[in-house]
């Protein structure tokens, strides 16, 4: 039990570093551009931290399939490692670019396997209580990483943003190894692995790039995106020829999964939009501080804590496909009523909606995991926790661009008595509705999760 617990810290603490160095690098971006003389840094510190973090999802999640968990978690810790010294230490634009991408790619690997080992060392009725204080490191992060960052650039430098998450990696290293008691794992030959591996970032690269594109210059960010995603299918059809393909393409062919792995896309999407347009509009209505703007998701935190701590004995009691569509409408009549609140609404009244939709977000997050993940098998669980995580950052990569072109759309028709923030949740009203008839006309699947 003592070990299961020290796992807990460890899989926590990856999470946070990661999250941690998502948002914390945004408090820095003009004294990093300042000292490195290069404005061309503002996207790129960015962009290439998610693309690379992105790519290496599912690759590290096949890795970790055929040669174990423990070695693949560790390797993803070294990179991130590596790569976070490198970026305190750059001296150029070129150099912290590098450190990002190792950066990225060390994220990459470390992410699914945070959902992996809790789906091995925890059975359902503990997966969900486990996951939901996970899932709260990414709220916490929001919150403090801005406040860190902050306080790190008023007594010393830049540098040490990234120079924090040292000893906290070390100690993830220190846990893992001595905590995490791996059973026997025979390594998988593969032949062709590498053009696998190849094909498969190729087409996930020209998809990033067009979602980039997309809010800047739409035909041909829409354009690009249509390849890339022709690509992936094309990729995906001679996947399912292989006999060790690098994608779960068995559990892919599982009509609910693949249902699943589409709410994980839409909700995490939904809540990237939730948590980048309140702050404006508190802002810009309101006229309150950026302090009392980045307070008011407090609560969506505290209740997406709740409701995925919940989520494991809520999926029992009430099923996997009646709980979806109780988590759906009550997230969709959140979104339908902020799409309609007026500009000058409270700040209390505010304050109650981000805790209704961190509740059923919160909620619809971590039953999506949970549910896809009860389709995958021991040989298997990483690679398609990979594939889950990829289309966790694929859905909010592409959300928060394809809002953001919605938000500037109504800017420029210059209607004052509709705000951007209001279209944005009205799409995402739109979308939800879509998504519960989706979920209500499914077929009635197999509670999987039950019997786990």
């Amino acid at each position: 039990m003592a070990k299961t617990n020290w796992m807990i810290v460890a899989i926590y603490l990856a999470t946070l570093v990661t999250a941690i160095e998502s948002t914390i690098v945004v408090t820095a971006t003009r004294s990093i551009v300042s000292s490195l003389g290069d404005p061309n840094l503002t996207s790129l510190i960015f962009s290439t931290y998610l693309f690379s973090s992105a790519l290496a999802t599912p690759i590290f999640g096949r890795l970790a399939d055929n040669h174990g968990k423990k070695i693949i978690f560790q390797i993803g810790l070294l990179l991130f490692l590596l790569g976070t010294i490198l970026c305190g230490f750059s001296v150029s634009s070129w150099m912290l670019f590098g450190a990002r991408i190792i950066q990225g790619i060390g994220a990459g690997g470390i992410m699914p396997m945070t959902f992996a080992l809790i789906g091995e060392l925890f059975d359902i009725t503990t997966r969900g209580k486990v996951m939901g204080l996970n899932n709260s490191a990414w709220g916490i992060a929001s919150l403090i990483a801005p406040l860190i960052g902050g306080l790190i650039l008023r007594q010393l430098t830049w540098h040490w943003i990234f120079f924090i998450n040292v000893p906290f990696i070390l100690l993830i290293l220190v846990i893992v190894q001595i905590f995490y008691k791996e059973k026997a794992h025979p390594t998988v030959p593969q032949s062709g692995v590498f053009q696998q591996y190849t094909s498969l970032i190729f087409g996930l690269l020209i998809v990033l790039s067009g979602i980039q594109l997309f809010s800047t210059h739409f035909l041909l960010g829409i354009s690009i995106l249509i390849a890339g995603m022709l690509i992936l299918f094309r990729f995906y059809r001679k996947e399912k020829k292989k006999d060790s393909p690098i994608l779960p393409v068995s559990t892919i062919l599982i009509r609910d999964f693949r249902l699943l792995t589409i709410c994980v896309f839409l909700i995490n999407g939904a809540l990237i939009g939730f948590q980048v347009y309140l702050p404006m509009w508190i802002q810009t209505e309101l006229h309150l501080s950026p302090t009392s703007a980045g307070l008011a998701l407090l609560p969506s935190s505290i209740f997406f804590i709740i409701g995925s701590y919940y989520s494991s004995k809520l999926l029992i009691q009430f099923g996997q496909k009646r709980l979806l569509q109780l988590v759906l409408s009550g997230a969709l009549l959140g979104f339908l009523c902020l799409s309609i609140l007026p500009n000058t609404a409270g700040y209390s009244t505010l304050l109650i909606f981000s805790s209704l939709l961190g509740f059923f977000i919160g909620t619809g997050v971590t039953i999506s995991v949970i549910s896809a993940q009860a389709y995958a098998t021991t040989q298997n669980l990483s690679t398609v926790s990979g594939f889950i995580t990829l289309c966790r950052t694929l859905g909010q990569s592409f959300m928060v661009t394809f809002l953001s072109v919605i938000n500037q759309q109504i800017f420029l028709l210059k209607n004052q008595q509709l705000a951007g923030y209001h279209s944005v949740y009205l799409t995402i009203s739109l979308i939800f509705i879509a998504l519960l008839i989706l979920v209500s006309y499914s077929k009635k699947s197999k509670e999987r999760v039950q019997s786990q």
